[in-house]
């Protein structure tokens, strides 16, 4: 009988892991938090709530830019067999409303697919501040992907679409403000060496301008004279519709 049950000591070995999983990933969520909340005080959220379990779980929280967050997921479990953990994310939030696929892999690589949603133009102010760019409106997020080397904090891979739904914008030119009503817009997610590009074109296709931030936390914007033709603005020099006319990098992150 002995010999028996050591023949097969694998598959029980195997069976005992299954069990484990299965038990903390369907274990009460609010039992779980108990235990990790003394080792998370110094979230960037303030958690309220948490309901559901590992498994399927549902956050409440609230965060000093975003206000109240509400966050569901929903754990894959073929992921787990790979050592990696994969979950559908919902996040919705007054300025934001986000789903996707999040996956942490063993070597601290996280990915983010079939990410949709939308951004309202007020979360973007920090970041349009150094550019001295004001705009209001929102942007559609439509199947962006990314690559995040967590060790590292770096971005290694981006793609995807944005549409802006169009709204006033305050912009310098020649050192005076001006006001102006941008049209729909598109964007281009793409990755550029080591460097994040967002490419923005009208509907029509034609360039506007080009948007990047670099592993180093510097940003910049590059517009090209078409964009204040479409703007019913007029440039004061000579230039073509292609030409850059109004440049800015700054640190940004």
């Amino acid at each position: 009988m002995f010999a028996a049950i050591w023949a097969t000591r694998w598959y029980l070995l195997l069976g005992l892991f299954t069990f484990l999983v299965f038990l903390a990933i369907n274990a009460p969520l609010h039992f779980v938090w108990r235990m990790l909340e003394p080792d998370v005080r110094n979230l960037p959220v303030d958690v309220r709530s948490v309901t559901g379990t590992l498994w399927h779980g549902h956050l409440q929280a609230e965060q000093r830019q975003l206000g109240p967050i509400d966050a569901e997921w929903q754990l894959s479990p073929w992921a787990l067999l790979t050592a990696a953990a994969e979950v559908d994310l919902t996040l919705t939030a007054p300025a934001i409303r986000m789903n996707g696929l999040v996956r942490l892999e063993a070597d601290q690589q996280l990915h983010v697919t079939g990410l949709d949603g939308f951004v309202d133009t007020d979360l973007l102010k920090p970041l349009l501040k150094p550019l001295q760019l004001d705009l209001s409106g929102n942007l559609e997020a439509n199947d962006v992907a990314a690559v995040i080397e967590l060790d590292t904090r770096q971005l290694t891979a981006l793609d995807g679409r944005l549409v802006f739904s169009g709204g006033a914008a305050v912009f310098p030119v020649q050192r005076k403000r001006v006001t102006a009503e941008v049209p729909m817009l598109v964007g281009v997610l793409r990755m550029d060496k080591e460097r994040a590009v967002l490419d923005v074109t009208s509907m029509e296709g034609q360039k506007l301008v080009q948007g990047f931030i670099q592993p180093d936390g510097w940003g910049g914007v590059a517009i090209r004279r078409r964009m204040f033709d479409v703007l019913g603005q007029t440039w004061p020099d000579k230039a073509d519709v292609d030409t850059v006319v109004f440049e800015v990098s700054r640190k940004i992150l």
